[in-house]
């Protein structure tokens, strides 16, 4: 079928259909064309590249510096090829990481000004520690699922556990001050 509209005939697509051995023969080509087209590109590319390892191999014989030779190239990857060292420190949060931030914190430090104003004065500053790190234990404890992926959580826990909790800040430097003295005597 055509359409025909004035003096032109426009074949339909009907028309245009091919024999059965002119279809074989296009798929042929086409075939033959996808399998030959990779493997002269592969030759061409391979033959490039050998050539060019060869240029440069002849270059860099020709600008070494150091002797009249370049090193071979097995040892150039043997350098290469070092183990990488694994980083020392772990990656991830730390719990001495938190533990600074929360113990610098001006809130915090109220609390153990405010823990350790019986104390004598020579002794406030050891005060404010012991005290910081007792509440830093009860916020440990307190908040201990939070911090269960952090590295340092099982050392932090077992310095709270030897704790005593029953005794203040200010008692325990009295008694750390009462030692002292004691094994001086």
């Amino acid at each position: 079928q055509a359409i025909q509209s004035s003096n032109l005939t426009i074949p339909t697509p009907t028309q245009h259909r091919r024999r059965p051995s002119q279809q074989a023969m296009a798929r042929l080509a086409l075939i033959l064309a996808l399998v030959v087209a990779p493997i002269a590109s592969g030759a061409s590319a391979y033959g490039e590249a050998s050539l060019r390892s060869r240029r440069s191999a002849a270059e860099s014989k020709k600008l070494w510096p150091f002797s009249g030779s370049a090193p071979s190239l097995s040892a150039l990857f043997k350098a290469k090829e070092a183990p990488v060292a694994a980083p020392a420190t772990p990656q991830g949060p730390s719990i001495l990481d938190v533990k600074d931030s929360v113990m610098l914190s001006q809130t915090f430090g109220k609390k153990t000004a405010a823990l350790c104003e019986p104390s004598p004065d020579d002794q406030r500053a050891r005060c404010r520690q012991l005290a910081g790190d007792r509440l830093f234990c009860t916020l440990l404890m307190r908040h201990e699922r939070k911090y269960q992926g952090y590295s340092g959580v099982a050392e932090e826990k077992e310095k709270c556990s030897q704790v005593n909790i029953m005794e203040t800040a200010v008692e325990a430097v009295k008694d750390e001050r009462e030692q002292e003295e004691a094994d001086k005597a």
